[in-house]
């Protein structure tokens, strides 16, 4: 097989005739008759004129050992033989841009069109298959491989590219990728490697034909799926502070390390779990974990603010509800008794979802001083509600409590305070002023739930710790319409009522 050359650059018939086929003149048959001898290597080195130009054969581009990417090879000769799987000799017809291999007999068996010819390489494609194939003749084959990165650590769920590079440089075959352990991470036919969960396996990328391979190591480190925090709400004392500890899932994560942060400084601030109150107010206390997954869990944290009124009994106010976060906010709703209120996702309040009895305000189960109303004739000697009942103890901690009813009465006693009902940002609500020391505080008309019905009518209702005075199916409630109605008196233990939180002394 030859090549002709037009100004150093390979070419075919096909390219020196093109436009001269029309011109009788252009090329004569002997020119053809040349140009086939050239080709099948009669003339290796003649020069021959077509249309009159003058070209010369060169050959040694074609000639040499030829391999193919799965390593195996063959011979082009200068005498026109080769060693191509089942052909004796062969010749390239410049007029198809082909490549015919014949057997022995003369009788082609394969036919190759060329896509291109250079001294490195041979492309050609196999119409009959539709398979291209890439034949180098430089003769080398892979040496070595190398993977770029050759450790890699990622994150569960995230892909990374690696690169391989075979020596010597001219080195020739097609890289196949493989994952000793595909449920880590898997790779594809490009070297993109995709973590799918926690561990480690070896990449191998192999050459084709050398069998030369290289591996690189894989690490992958399993992403936080959830936090969870010791509390997700605390209260403070102005210049205290509480640890909150942070359990990272699953256990086999990687990182566990945890970033700290408040949403409001100037009411707490948080380093390494500890968050240290600095004034009044609420902050969302976050922790996210450091390894990327974007996984966070959060606190609440209250710094409430109290007022002392110059009341007889010393007691200190809280200035909102439970719940709340300023003195106009309605805040959460609590059946009497119960710790977890409406906010926590309770809907319906009635004898049936009440905690204290078994479906009815005569089957009552604590807090029970007639046996007409206790369950199977149960009573208890209990008439305030014990701490763990409380939810001004259990949602604010030990320095608070829901008022009792001398509390209440003290509050509203003409001698001590006057009462006013008024608007605070634009909330209408009951304004209690001390005629001590003119300091007050604001009660919102926040109404009340009944069965899963919320009631308002320009009312608040406010829960204390103490049980009725007539049935024990009724607790003690601080209500009023706006100011025609002023009451401490009974409710039913089921409705759900507001609670302002009185101090006590540490």
């Amino acid at each position: 097989m030859a090549l002709l050359l037009l100004a150093a650059t390979t070419v075919s018939a096909q390219t020196i005739l093109k436009g001269d086929m029309n011109d009788d003149n252009a090329v004569t048959i002997a020119d053809v008759t040349s140009l086939v001898n050239v080709i099948l290597g009669k003339a290796p080195q003649e020069t021959i004129n077509v249309g009159g130009d003058p070209y010369k054969v060169d050959n040694t581009s074609v000639v040499g050992t030829w391999y193919a990417p799965d390593g195996t090879s063959f011979e082009f000769k200068e005498d026109g033989t080769t060693t191509f799987p089942g052909g004796a000799t062969y010749e390239f017809m410049p007029m198809q841009g082909r490549l015919l291999v014949f057997d022995a007999m003369k009788n082609p068996v394969k036919v190759l069109p060329l896509l291109k010819v250079e001294s490195q390489y041979l492309l050609t494609v196999d119409y009959a298959t539709s398979v291209f194939t890439y034949y180098t003749n430089s003769g080398s084959l892979a040496t070595g491989i190398t993977i770029s990165p050759s450790t890699l650590e990622m994150n569960s769920g995230t892909t990374a590219q690696l690169m391989a590079t075979l020596s010597p440089e001219s080195a020739f075959g097609s890289v196949t990728w493989t994952s000793s352990d595909e449920s880590v991470a898997t790779v594809d036919a490009n070297g993109v490697v995709t973590a799918v969960a926690g561990g480690t396996c070896t990449i191998t990328a192999t050459a084709g034909g050398s069998l030369k391979k290289a591996t690189c190591s894989v690490a992958v480190k399993q992403l936080v799926t959830s936090i969870v925090l010791s509390q997700t709400k605390a209260v403070l004392e102005l210049d205290g502070y509480v640890r909150l500890t942070a359990t990272v899932l699953p256990e086999n994560a990687a990182n566990k390390n945890v970033v700290w942060s408040s949403s409001n400084e100037d009411v707490a601030t948080v380093r390494n779990g500890r968050v240290d109150a600095y004034g009044y107010g609420t902050a969302v206390i976050t922790c996210e974990a450091a390894d990327g997954s974007g996984v966070k869990a959060t606190c609440k944290v209250s710094v409430p603010e109290y007022v002392d009124l110059g009341l007889p009994s010393g007691t200190l106010w809280a200035t909102y509800n439970i719940g709340a976060t300023s003195p106009e906010d309605y805040g959460d709703y609590f059946a009497w008794g119960e710790t977890e209120g409406y906010n926590d996702g309770k809907a319906t309040f009635d004898w049936s979802t009440y905690k204290w009895c078994k479906g009815g305000e005569k089957t009552l189960t604590k807090y029970c001083n007639n046996s007409n109303f206790g369950y199977d004739g149960f009573t208890d000697t209990k008439a305030e509600l014990d701490l763990e009942d409380d939810a001004a103890f259990v949602n604010w901690g030990h320095l608070w409590r829901i008022p009792s009813k001398e509390q209440f009465g003290e509050l509203i006693r003409n001698e001590n305070t006057t009462t006013e009902w008024t608007t605070l940002n634009y909330v209408a609500g009951l304004k209690i002023t001390s005629k001590t020391n003119g300091n007050s505080i604001f009660f919102p008309a926040a109404g009340y739930y009944s069965y899963n019905v919320y009631w308002d009518y320009n009312m608040g209702g406010y829960w204390s710790m103490s049980l009725g005075n007539i049935n024990p199916d009724e607790a003690l409630a601080f209500v009023f319409i706006e100011t025609s109605s002023i009451v401490v008196g009974g409710d039913p233990r089921n409705v759900a009522h507001s609670i302002r939180p009185v101090r006590v002394s540490e």
